[in-house]
C-alpha cells in the first residue's frame, strides 16, 4: 500500500535492552517476557519481512526467515564453555543471508541493535573449511572485485574486520597483492550509529541508503565461496 504508515522500531525495544543490561537475570526477564515478546521480538519479525523485500533484487537468492533461529539470533547466551553465566544477550541480532551453506558461513546483511547504538554489517563471519581453499584461490587472482567492493564500502564509513591469520597462507606468496584478504578467516565491514535512528521515520528506507555502498561485498563474497 503506497499510503501505509512507515515502519520504526519501537522506543520501548531500547527501553527492554536497557532495562536487561541492569537486570541481567532470570527472575526479571521472566517477569518482563512479554516486553521481551511484543516490544522487541515481534517488530523484528516486521524488520526481518521489510529488509527482505527491501534486499532481495539487489541480492538474488537472499534467505530470510522472521523466526527465532530464522533470521532473528537467540536472546538466550550459550553459557556452558564461557565463565560470564549472565543468561541474556543484552542485544538483538538479525542477518539476512545469500547462498545454500549454513547461514554463518554465508555472505549476507547483518542488524545489531543494542540499548544506545545500532551496528549495521555486511559480509560473511566465518568461511567455512569447505569453501576456504575456494575463497582463497579467488581472491588471489580475482582479489580486485572485493578489493574495490571494500573501498566503496570504507569511503561510505565502514570499517573491514573479521578474524585472520598472523601470515599469508602457506601456498601463497607472502607479499601477495591481496595478502591481507588472504589471511582473512571471516570478512564483514561494519558501521555504527545512534540507536535513536531506528526508532523514527522510515528505518526500511534510511537501511536501504546505508547498506547500499555495502552490497557489493556481499556479492563478491558469495562468487568468491559458492
Amino acid at each position: 500500500m503506497t499510503n501505509a504508515k512507515p515502519f520504526a522500531l519501537p522506543k520501548t525495544a531500547l527501553a527492554f535492552l536497557s532495562g536487561l543490561a541492569k537486570n541481567n537475570n532470570k527472575a526479571w526477564f521472566t517477569a518482563h517476557k512479554s516486553d521481551y515478546e511484543e516490544n522487541l521480538l515481534e517488530p523484528l519479525k516486521f524488520l526481518v519481512m521489510g529488509m527482505g523485500a527491501a534486499f532481495s533484487k539487489k541480492l538474488p537468492g537472499l534467505n530470510y526467515s522472521p523466526k527465532v533461529n530464522g533470521s532473528i539470533f537467540r536472546i538466550y547466551r550459550d553459557v556452558r564453555f564461557s565463565k560470564d553465566k549472565k543468561p541474556y544477550k543484552t542485544n538483538a541480532g538479525v542477518f539476512l543471508w545469500a547462498g545454500s551453506s549454513a547461514k554463518l558461513t554465508c555472505p549476507g546483511i547483518y542488524f545489531h541493535l543494542e540499548a544506545k547504538s545500532v551496528m549495521l554489517g555486511s559480509g560473511i563471519y566465518r568461511i567455512s573449511k569447505e569453501t576456504m581453499d575456494r575463497y582463497r584461490k579467488h581472491v588471489a587472482v580475482k582479489g580486485s572485485a572485493l578489493t574495490r567492493a571494500i573501498t566503496k564500502a570504507e569511503k561510505a564509513g565502514f570499517k573491514i574486520d573479521g578474524e585472520k591469520l598472523k601470515r599469508v597462507p602457506s601456498g601463497f606468496d607472502k607479499d601477495h597483492k591481496y595478502a591481507e584478504l588472504l589471511k582473512m578467516k571471516g570478512l564483514w565491514v561494519g558501521k555504527t550509529f545512534p540507536s535513536s535512528k531506528v526508532t523514527k521515520g522510515d528505518l526500511i528506507g534510511w537501511l536501504k541508503k546505508e547498506y547500499a555502498p555495502t552490497l557489493d561485498v556481499v556479492k563478491a563474497l558469495g562468487k568468491a565461496v559458492f
